[in-house]
C-alpha cells in the first residue's frame, strides 16, 4: 500500500524593505542623475549595468545603473533605466523611462523625495510603484 504524501505550504507576506518610484524623463541617465544630485542631495555615480535575463526572450538585457544614498548616508539609492536595446526592465511600464529604488527610507523622507522630483523641470511625472510582483522584488534585491 502507497503512503500518501503530506502536503505543507508556507505563507510568507510580501513587505519589501525598499520603495519604487517611476520617472519620466526625455532626458539622458546621467543629465538625470546630475539633476537628482542636486535636487535631492544624492550622490548618484555610474556603476556597472543591471544584467537581467529577460525571461520571455531569454536574452541578456544590461540597464543603466547609478548607485548613491542620501545625505545622512542612511538611504541606499539605485537609479536604473527601464530601457535597453533589447527591451523594457518593467514591461507593463513602457512609458516609463527610469526606476528610482530607495532602501532603508522613512515616510517623511520619501514624501519629500516625490515632492522634490515632481519639481524638477526635466521630470514629466513620477510616482510611487505600488504593488509590486514578488519577481520585481526578486529582481531589485541587490
Amino acid at each position: 500500500m502507497e503512503k500518501k504524501k503530506k502536503v505543507h505550504k508556507l505563507a510568507l507576506d510580501f513587505d519589501p524593505d525598499f520603495t519604487l518610484i517611476a520617472i519620466a524623463s526625455h532626458e539622458n541617465d546621467y543629465r538625470l542623475t546630475w539633476s537628482l544630485n542636486k535636487s535631492l542631495g544624492l550622490d548618484l555615480k555610474k556603476e556597472g549595468d543591471l544584467e537581467i535575463n529577460h525571461p520571455k526572450h531569454k536574452i541578456l538585457c544590461n540597464y543603466s545603473m547609478y548607485h548613491g544614498s542620501d545625505k545622512s548616508g542612511y538611504s541606499d539609492v539605485h537609479l536604473i533605466s527601464n530601457k535597453s536595446e533589447k527591451g523594457f526592465l518593467m514591461p507593463e511600464l513602457k512609458n516609463i523611462d527610469f526606476i528610482l529604488r530607495i532602501a532603508n527610507v522613512d515616510d517623511e523622507f520619501f514624501d519629500q523625495i516625490l515632492i522634490k522630483l515632481k519639481k524638477i523641470d526635466i521630470v514629466i511625472t513620477a510616482f510611487t510603484i505600488d504593488n509590486i510582483a514578488e519577481r520585481m522584488h526578486k529582481m531589485f534585491v541587490f
